[in-house]
């Protein structure tokens, strides 16, 4: 299984243009799906991150999204400037600088794995995370695991039951 952030390959414009397709025509946001107009503050990206992967683990969905550049709610494609593989966050001490997907990378426990396709769709630049599901245990975000209640991010300690499938799904490999 193969852990971590972008990498070189994956799908090609013509395969990510039409699964952006797809997810501006669902009907709005959902637990595997969440929609971006432009960037946001780190820690908040690895909350959605652990929400999105624990989601997907219990609706059985292959992966989740989340999307910048595309508008909540129109679904109206706005493009963004966020650049994830040129962002740095500082360190817990202030100190250092690492850069965004590999921060990302070691504030996840587990980290189920992610694929960033920044890609041009309708003329304006956007960037999709396909998000790998939680498949054993819930994925935290530094300690703490997140979900999805509707369109919502919320820690999973508040809906147990929820935590208790994640941890019973096992994939069979």
């Amino acid at each position: 299984r193969r852990r971590g952030g972008s990498r070189p390959g994956g799908m090609n414009t013509q395969e990510l243009t039409a699964l952006l397709d797809r997810l501006r025509g669902e009907p709005r946001e959902s637990e595997w799906l969440e929609f971006k107009h432009d960037r946001f503050e780190p820690r908040a990206l690895g909350e959605y991150v652990s929400a999105l992967a624990n989601s997907a683990c219990l609706l059985g969905r292959p992966r989740a999204y989340l999307v910048f550049g595309i508008e909540d709610g129109t679904h109206a494609v706005v493009g963004t400037r966020f650049d994830p593989g040129a962002e740095t966050v500082k360190n817990k001490e202030g100190r250092g600088n690492q850069l965004l997907p590999l921060w990302l990378s070691l504030h996840l426990q587990p980290n189920t794995g992610y694929e960033i396709y920044p890609f041009e769709y309708q003329g304006e630049r956007v960037v999709l995370f396909e998000i790998h599901p939680a498949y054993d245990r819930p994925v935290e975000f530094d300690g703490t695991a997140y979900i999805r209640d509707g369109s919502s991010k919320t820690e999973l300690r508040k809906y147990p039951q929820k935590a208790r499938q994640i941890w019973s799904r096992q994939v069979d490999w």
